[in-house]
């Protein structure tokens, strides 16, 4: 496939997987979702798409020294969301200037979102990158505002739309609603990662803990969950905790919280000055 060298001209400029991810769909006015993410790889260098085969790891990228060429690998017998989020996160990789040297990804990897360490900040813009290029965000957020309020069934639907899992169309509803909600993820009775939005207030529950027991109850329904079982409220209160959770095959499951009415803590701050202004005024009045 002919490389497209108008693209690639105006992405050597960009330094942010926003940036490349901006200049991309202002070349390609005309995609509708799912996106053809092999046929644009292709476009912009990628050579060979391969198995992978090697324990640990689910994706690898090998380029030249120019990063003019590159290889994408992905793990043998990968389901087809995962394989298309894993070749564009390895994509990513390949697009940021910044990435260099061949990489090789794990499963913790895909779904990284840290800062701490060069290597936690590669692998979560290789994310950023892979996440919206799959599910651009003015698609999304036009097809979630549609949807109304935040629903487990609504991942199924997302899923479909752009191909992906049903944990990728999680996060990515996390990261763009202005919904406070969080996502968190279970595999055999513990917490693997928690995925909160902008607005939800500080989690308790940690990786490797066992969830608080509403998330093993396997309701799609929503229900209540108490806020001290889940989150961390240094001042301020929650009207209500909803939580809804879905059952999954080999042991996973997805559980939804979300809060519909939260109580802002700056609102709690500012009765707490009127409260000492009014104590000291009548201080101030007393003979």
């Amino acid at each position: 496939m002919e490389v497209n060298e108008a693209l690639l001209m105006d992405l050597a400029d960009c330094g942010s997987p926003e940036r490349l991810l901006a200049v991309i769909l202002d070349h390609h006015r005309d995609w509708k979702p799912p996106v053809d993410v092999e046929t644009f790889a292709r476009s912009v260098g990628i050579i060979e798409f391969r198995d992978l085969e090697v324990d640990g790891f689910v994706g690898a990228l090998m380029t030249d020294m120019e990063k003019t060429k590159g290889i994408i690998l992905s793990a043998t017998g990968m389901p087809e969301p995962r394989r298309r989020f894993t070749i564009s996160h390895e994509l990513g990789h390949f697009l940021i200037a910044a990435h260099r040297g061949d990489k090789r990804c794990s499963a913790k990897d895909m779904y990284e979102n840290g800062r701490e360490t060069h290597h936690q900040k590669e692998e979560a813009q290789a994310n950023r990158f892979a996440a919206g290029l799959l599910m651009p965000k003015p698609w999304f957020v036009a097809q979630t505002d549609e949807m109304g309020g935040p629903d487990l069934s609504s991942l199924h639907v997302l899923a479909s739309t752009y191909g992906v899992s049903l944990e990728a169309a999680a996060n990515r509803y996390a990261d763009l609603t202005p919904e406070a909600c969080a996502f968190v993820f279970i595999k055999d009775g513990r917490i693997r990662y928690s995925r909160p939005s902008r607005t939800f207030p500080a989690m308790i529950v940690r990786r490797g803990e066992q969830p608080p027991s509403t998330a093993m109850l396997g309701s799609q329904q929503w229900g209540h969950a108490a806020t001290s079982d889940w989150l961390l409220l240094k001042h301020g209160k929650t009207s209500d905790l909803q939580i809804q959770v879905l059952s999954q095959k080999n042991g996973f499951r997805t559980v939804l919280l979300h809060i519909e009415d939260l109580f802002e803590e700056e609102d709690e701050e500012e009765d707490i000055v009127d409260r000492f202004k009014n104590r000291f005024a009548r201080l101030n009045t007393r003979p």
